[in-house]
């Protein structure tokens, strides 16, 4: 008896010790947090950037979810507890993140839901049907409305994917740059500025209309035309009007844009693209060193194709590039149609492959590239470096595939080279250079050379090298270049191929060309993480259907079994020692 009153006090004493010891624990842990990410590509983690950003906001932000709901699907419904996840990540490292998941339309009746619809769609939030099995339709709201210092930002968080992957898998992937994205935007006071040069035959406005509606999205975005002027580039002050000296306050713009200039500049257009470069601005070069494009063979077979008289070499050559005046060919390219008869009045096409037409596959580890799969080019070049210049790096950031031929100019290109069998031994050259960064500091093109007319400008600022600074050469300005719907008034994307009705990289990869030059490279972190969710392999379900229910209700009930027959088997060999020892 005395044994066993013992015994229940020991119990009684260890239940309420533990009981203790777990509530204390878990008060202390409440303090601390932490977690362990195990999935191979960290998906669970957030970017070291986005925690900085977030753990500097100098604000509350407030963020209003709207993908709650009961009559979501279930798709929809994941996306909403991983997007409540991230946003439940994000607080735990600031207290300045505060949001709240809401279903919009609970509670309320048709007219109600109505009017909240039409202010979402007012403030720029696109609710979207969905079809349900029973034929009937919910409404979803993608998205959410960020509130910082009174103003209010709208945010769509699910996406779709634009080489036709599963949303799902695409808007999980990109929904941590979307949140990070919107929070930059709404706390930024400043936005880092982007400019299209003008006056040199460039695409247009509406040729690159995609583009720059894409940047708008994160800069303030600009055409402007040098024309000889100096203070084009530059904020200029006079310093001493009594002596009629100036001075500069630096650079207006952070990067320059050069799509496709088809005519000569001039050397004060070079020298004010010069000194912007010296006084630390990036540029983005995206040149045609021929005059060769697709639209010189909508009404004829062939044309002679020539160097493009741009002036330009004496810039690249001193920045440590050589664009070279020539075109390749790569067998991994892409299709166009070509009429092969007619059917009544109706023409046939038959679709093509066009080497002149590369498809670039080739990419370098650099966080621009690294998530691209395919650029869609047209009539490019190849790029090589130049120069011992110590205080330049240079990075290969595209390539032609391991089959490739390059074609010198003067020379004809013709439509007959679709229907000839390539010869193999011609493609012989491999992974030749069509996108190039160089960085560093550079040394002017016109140290020592210049011009006697330029002595009047002598004194305004002339800078001999740069400070750290970037510059991306690319060996085909049809990268930026969208088609556009005259019926619809709307640009196609940038990359998309209206023969194919594929859409490549070309839209990511420039945005990540300016996220870097413009050193957004936070946003460039998040956007360079890739990861794919994991997916059961249908056949091995169905074929291992049973055992799967079997191990998965059985499974559990089997181990607590043996756990407790270990227990009763361990207690009673205990207590009879202690029985025999008394």
């Amino acid at each position: 008896m005395k044994n066993q009153v013992k015994y229940k006090r020991s119990a009684i004493i260890t239940l309420v010790s533990s009981l203790f010891i777990l509530v204390a624990l878990n008060i202390i842990f409440s303090f601390f947090y932490t977690r362990i990410d195990l999935t191979a590509e960290k998906r669970n983690s957030l970017a070291p950037s986005t925690v900085k950003l977030i753990k500097e906001l100098p604000d509350k932000i407030y963020i209003k979810v709207f993908l709650e709901g009961r009559n979501n699907p279930a798709d929809y419904q994941i996306f909403a507890q991983k997007t409540k996840e991230i946003l439940e990540e994000f607080s735990r490292h600031s207290s300045n993140i505060e949001f709240e998941m809401i279903d919009p339309i609970a509670g309320k009746d048709q007219e109600e839901v109505h009017s909240i619809f039409g202010e979402f769609y007012k403030k720029g939030l696109f609710p979207v049907p969905i079809s349900r099995e029973d034929y009937s339709t919910t409404w979803v709201v993608p998205g959410a409305f960020l509130t910082y210092r009174g103003k209010e930002y709208p945010v769509t968080l699910v996406v779709s994917d634009p080489n036709g992957r599963d949303w799902l898998d695409f808007s999980i992937q990109e929904l941590e740059y979307n949140l990070v994205s919107a929070i930059r935007n709404i706390t930024t006071i400043f936005a880092p500025r982007v400019a299209f040069i003008e006056g040199h035959g460039e695409l247009d406005r509406m040729t690159t209309s995609w583009m720059e509606w894409q940047l708008r999205r994160y800069y303030k975005v600009d055409r402007v035309m040098i024309n000889n002027q100096i203070n084009s580039l530059r904020e200029i002050y006079v310093k001493d009007s009594a002596e009629a000296k100036i001075g500069t306050y630096g650079n207006k713009y952070d990067v320059l844009i050069v799509a496709q200039p088809t005519q000569p500049f001039s050397d004060m257009d070079k020298y004010v693209i010069d000194q912007f470069i010296m006084n630390g601005g990036k540029v983005l070069w995206l040149i045609d060193m021929t005059n060769a494009s697709i639209d010189s063979l909508q009404h004829r077979n062939e044309f002679f194709a020539t160097e493009m008289p741009l002036r330009l070499n004496s810039l690249f050559f001193k920045y440590g590039v050589r664009l070279n005046a020539n075109l390749v060919q790569d067998l991994n390219c892409q299709g166009i149609p070509i009429q092969s008869g007619m059917i009544g009045n109706q023409p046939q096409f038959k679709t093509w492959a066009f080497p002149y037409m590369p498809v670039i596959v080739n990419f370098s580890t650099h966080p621009i590239t690294r998530k691209l799969k395919s650029l869609k080019f047209d009539f490019g070049g190849t790029i090589d470096f130049v120069g011992t210049n110590p205080d330049i790096r240079k990075t290969v950031l595209a390539t032609t595939s391991e089959k490739t031929k390059v074609v010198p100019v003067p020379s004809i290109v013709t439509l007959n080279v679709i229907k000839t069998q390539p010869n193999l031994q011609e493609f012989s050259r491999m992974y030749e250079p069509v996108a190039v960064l160089v960085e560093g500091k550079f040394t002017s093109a016109f140290k020592g050379i210049l011009p006697i007319e330029f002595d009047t400008i002598k004194e305004f600022d002339f800078k001999t090298e740069s400070r750290e600074t970037r510059q991306i050469f690319v060996s085909d300005g049809d990268v930026i270049r969208n088609r556009f719907d005259m019926k619809s008034m709307q640009p196609y994307p940038t990359g998309f191929d209206v023969y194919s009705q594929r859409l490549y990289d070309n839209t990511d990869f420039l945005l990540n060309c300016v996220n870097y030059l413009s050193a957004d490279d936070e946003l460039l972190q998040i956007r360079a993480k890739s990861f794919k969710l994991g997916t059961l392999n249908p056949v091995a379900v169905k074929e291992k259907k049973n055992f799967y229910i079997l191990l998965n209700t059985i499974g559990p009930l089997a181990l607590i079994s043996i756990m407790a027959t270990v227990l009763i088997l361990f207690r009673k060999m205990k207590y009879s020692r202690k029985r025999l020892n008394a």
